[in-house]
């Protein structure tokens, strides 16, 4: 399965995982910059729809993360939150993720990795409970907004320095 051949590429890999591949034009370690610091992660995850309001990230193992996407319009919220387990700056992060009001949890593993010409293939893995839980994800619509996501993301590198 593949739902934006030209952007990236998603598949499942066993009956409990997603697996999303994508590539970046921009060195690994402005990859993760975009993914771990707030100010940045801010400019791509959500959109002027759907803004991420809070962002509070300690990026360690042992560490955790909590973000709320607010619609300006509506009084409902969308809360997530996790913990590291495994941090290699800028190669790799392990993480727990639990939406408040969605089924979870499921297993992040973030790999980053250099290529020719200062680029990054990222590989994302999200390792759910179940295959249900799973098939759920993937029709609730999370894959094309991890897509409009990364096009945001594309954007954002351009201003990390």
């Amino acid at each position: 399965m593949s739902i934006w051949p030209n952007t990236f590429e998603v598949t499942t890999p066993d009956d409990v995982s997603v697996l999303i591949r994508r590539d970046f034009d921009a060195p690994p370690d402005k990859v993760w910059r975009a993914m771990t610091e707030p100010e940045h992660l801010r400019r791509w995850l959500g959109d002027a729809s759907f803004p991420l309001t809070t962002c509070e990230m300690d990026v360690r193992v042992g560490g955790s993360y909590r973000w709320v996407f607010n619609q300006p319009d509506s009084p409902g919220a969308m809360g997530v939150r996790g913990t590291y387990e495994e941090v290699d700056r800028p190669h790799r992060i392990v993480s727990t993720e639990q939406f408040d009001d969605f089924p979870g949890p499921s297993l992040n593993t973030l790999v980053l990795d250099e290529r020719p010409d200062d680029r990054t293939a990222m590989r994302l893995t999200v390792r759910y409970v179940d295959r249900e839980m799973r098939d759920g994800w993937i029709a609730s619509g999370m894959t094309e907004g991890l897509g409009r996501g990364y096009e945001r993301l594309d954007v954002a590198l351009d201003a990390i320095t």
